[in-house]
């Protein structure tokens, strides 16, 4: 079976580590096409690239908080990118 493009995404990828347990609070919603999910993911891969470098740059408080900025969107961006991934293995595996 070859994957469509717009194969939905799976709903398995989770991100927002929190508590001791680290415990995910958010997670990535099934039935989303697999383009518009790595679109999302490319928009905000150029935001964490703005943030990123502007953090580089800048010696102020703000460094810190478009720091943090940068390695939240990045999971969110990841989440995305792996759960696409899990659709193509499930869609390799004659799963979907």
């Amino acid at each position: 079976m070859s994957p469509s493009p717009l194969m939905p995404t799976v709903g398995g990828a989770t991100f927002g580590k929190c508590n001791a347990q680290d415990q995910r609070l958010f997670s990535v919603n099934a039935g989303v096409s697999s383009l518009e999910a790595l679109e999302h993911a490319s928009l905000l891969m150029n935001c964490i690239n703005t943030l990123s470098f502007m953090g580089a740059v800048d010696d102020g408080n703000q460094a810190t908080a478009m720091r943090w900025a940068s390695h939240y969107l990045s999971e969110m961006a990841k989440a995305l990118i792996d759960d696409v991934t899990l659709g193509l293995q499930h869609a390799g595996e004659g799963d979907l």
